[in-house]
């Protein structure tokens, strides 16, 4: 029997000698099992503080050594599949690579043909139209109306006569295809299309924004246009660098707090994954202030475009995430449960706020600034009165304690990348939304004028990136309508997920050199099982 819980538990624990024949040598390592199992839950799972923070530090001398990424032995072949004629096995990850060992570039999940005499029970009976390669079911009044609601034109083949429902030209809402993927919560990583914002179910009603008709997919409950946050800036005051980077870094980065059991806020802001090369490059500059005595002031300005709710039930998922969900074995095998959430993500989006966040940060020379007599408050104040829309610095050192020519020097070395720097060390923008090239090249020359964030917030409009979200588990998509094994595949699903946790958990990564937070890459790291080193301290 010990023997048994060790190879059962080897992830956890490693090898372990094999099992003393005398009752107390067992008994003491199945305490110690427990014991252990007890730290590792409590420490990476415990709570929602988020696992850097928890996490002790490398000592800089002592330069960590390559660890290679390993997995577990191969699982036991899963029963033959009745509906698939396939058998499954899989490997767990144990270890990732990190400081430069070598990855696991070979497969993690196996399958090979079978035969079986026992019935496939999986097929939902269609009292309409099935379409041909899609296998979806539709309602036949869709048919031959000119739209393509199979998703393989299947609908609108061998037609006599087509009875267009909708002959008007009509937009798409902005932003909608991202709101239909999936979203991997432990990376912030959106993934493949779950559900099919492009079936409209013969709806047509036009629905007005401003002077642009949109056609409303049938998924979708509704989509409010906002107006709010246009142009106004919060700035904070960070009298360090450790305090700008608790408050301003953490919170980008792809850390997730979520603790085990995936219980997820009602709302929660969508962060940076690793992968995104604008909070790279962000990220690489703040970077270089972190040992030094620098002042930091940080201002944020969030231009919310629409409020977008997806409806409770009944939604359409798109066909090809809907063939891979009715390909999953109903007896659970983790390594294609696991495969599903690596190219779907975990949850899906119910509800968003999609539009735009324009933030900049100003790094300020703290000793120059305490010779020439001025406080961070000072230079905050007098960069609202130099940016804000509209505004004028004259008369401002009255209110301020800073002269104007003062104000106007600060200022001046914002934009002028030529000038030797007195006071400011270095201005460092980060734009989401309003994917424009001409706008990103002018928002990093100097602070926001009023001609550029109009033309931002034009940009945003037509180029919104998810702000904000609610989300629910992928496997609440699973319902009776679309399988009759749905309440197994369900629960299977939501198995796999708790697993998948765990295996995707940064507490796999050994501590990082100087001080840096470890996480593993998301998607494309996971396949190659690689652990990254982000330092921000």
């Amino acid at each position: 029997m010990g023997a048994a819980v060790v190879s059962n538990r080897r992830w956890y624990l490693g090898a372990m000698s094999t099992a003393h024949t005398t009752f107390v040598p067992c008994l003491v390592k199945l305490l110690l099992l427990y014991a252990v199992l007890s730290i590792l839950t409590v420490h990476c799972f415990g709570t929602n503080e988020s696992v850097a923070s928890r996490r002790h530090g490398r000592s800089v001398s002592n330069l960590p050594q390559p660890r290679d990424c390993t997995l577990s032995a191969w699982s036991s072949w899963s029963k033959c599949d009745p509906c698939q004629k396939k058998r499954y096995r899989f490997a767990r990850l144990e270890q990732p690579s990190q400081f430069h060992g070598d990855p696991c570039d070979y497969s993690d999940k196996e399958t090979e043909e079978c035969v079986t005499n026992n019935p496939c029970r999986n097929k939902v009976r269609c009292e309409g139209f099935v379409c041909a390669v899609t296998g979806r079911c539709i309602t036949r009044r869709l048919l031959c109306n000119g739209d393509d609601d199979c998703g393989d034109q299947s609908d609108e083949k061998n037609c006599k006569k087509v009875f267009k429902k909708c002959d008007q030209k009509m937009e798409q809402y902005w932003g909608i295809e991202n709101l239909a993927k999936g979203l991997n919560i432990f990376t912030n990583n959106l993934e493949g299309l779950v559900l099919d914002h492009r079936y409209y179910a013969g709806g047509c009603s036009p629905h007005y924004i401003v002077d642009t008709r949109f056609r409303k997919p049938y998924n979708v409950e509704s989509y409010t246009p906002e107006t709010k946050g246009k142009y106004e800036f919060t700035m904070t005051e960070y009298d360090s660098y450790s305090n700008y980077e608790s408050s301003v870094l953490k919170a980008k980065a792809s850390q997730s707090s979520f603790s085990f059991g995936i219980k997820i806020p009602g709302v929660f802001e969508l962060g940076y994954n690793s992968n995104d090369n604008r909070f790279k490059k962000f990220f690489q500059r703040m970077k270089r202030f972190s040992s030094t005595s620098s002042k930091f002031i940080h201002a944020r300005s969030e231009l919310a475009v629409a409020i977008y709710k997806l409806k409770p039930r009944a939604l359409m998922l798109h066909y090809e995430f809907l063939q891979r969900l009715h390909q999953l074995p109903s007896e659970y095998s983790y390594g294609e449960y696991r495969e599903l959430y690596r190219d779907y993500g975990t949850h899906y989006i119910t509800e968003a706020t999609v539009g735009g966040i324009y933030e900049y940060t100003l790094v300020m020379n703290s000793d120059e600034l305490q010779k020439a007599g001025y406080s961070l408050s000072d230079v905050q104040k007098c960069a609202q009165h130099g940016f804000n829309i509209g505004a004028s610095i004259f008369g401002v050192y009255l209110k301020l304690g800073i002269t104007e020519a003062g104000c106007k020097s600060l200022l001046k070395e914002i934009g002028d990348s030529t000038s030797t720097k007195k006071y400011v060390e270095d201005f460092i923008v980060l734009v989401r939304g309003g994917a424009s090239e001409h706008i990103t090249t002018l928002a990093y020359k100097d602070l926001p004028t009023a001609a550029l964030m109009q033309e931002w917030g034009d940009a945003v409009q037509y180029n919104p990136e998810i702000i904000r979200l609610k989300a629910e588990p992928l496997y609440q998509l699973v319902t009776p309508t679309d399988f009759a094994n749905a309440i197994t595949i369900k629960e299977n699903l939501r198995r796999a997920l708790d697993e998948f946790q765990l295996e995707t958990s940064s507490c796999r990564c050994a501590p990082c050199h100087g001080n840096g937070i470890p996480f593993l890459q998301g998607d494309e790291a996971l396949k190659r099982n690689g652990c990254l080193q982000e330092n921000v301290t």
